[in-house]
């Protein structure tokens, strides 16, 4: 990765690490004032558990890039680890391109359904629901590139290794 890129890339992982840290703790807000509501003046609030859920779809979407930049996300490595390395290698190109795919459709079809999102609104706080679909695309968006970038390393490293 160019250094200009690779400081970009930087910056953007630690704001959207502070961001999820962020949205945990409004999700962790959101529910304490839910139960101090329902328990303490026995009046539940329709607005915070809506929020907290909102911001839980949201956290898991943009932890979830923060997982793929770091390498993070759950695999099964058995098979994998039976290949000699090159077949290893490959292995991961293909996986990642399989999950770039797939990030790509879902990001495709929630842009194709963003006219009925904004038109619908969520019952309690009001939202449009594309709001809430936005830190899914913005998830996915992250994650696609993450795999992509992973793609991009994987094959420095290869040419690196055959030069030398």
């Amino acid at each position: 990765m160019g250094n200009c890129v690779g400081r970009v890339v930087h910056v953007v992982d630690k704001i959207m690490e502070a961001f999820s840290a962020l949205i945990l703790g409004g999700m962790t807000l959101f529910i304490f004032v839910q139960v101090l509501a329902r328990y303490v003046f026995k009046s539940p609030l329709a607005w915070s558990e809506e929020g907290a859920r909102f911001l839980f779809i949201w956290m898991t979407f943009i932890a979830g890039y923060v997982g793929a930049r770091k390498g993070q996300h759950i695999g099964v490595e058995l098979i994998q680890n039976l290949f000699p390395e090159t077949v290893r290698k490959g292995m991961k190109v293909l996986c990642d391109l399989i999950s770039i795919g797939f990030f790509i459709m879902v990001l495709y079809y929630c842009c194709a359904q963003w006219d009925k999102l904004s038109a619908q609104t969520s019952p309690a706080l009001k939202l449009p629901m594309a709001f809430v679909y936005l830190g899914m695309m913005l998830g996915c968006l992250g994650m696609a590139v993450s795999y992509f970038l992973h793609i991009f390393e994987i094959l420095k490293r290869e040419r690196r290794e055959d030069a030398s």
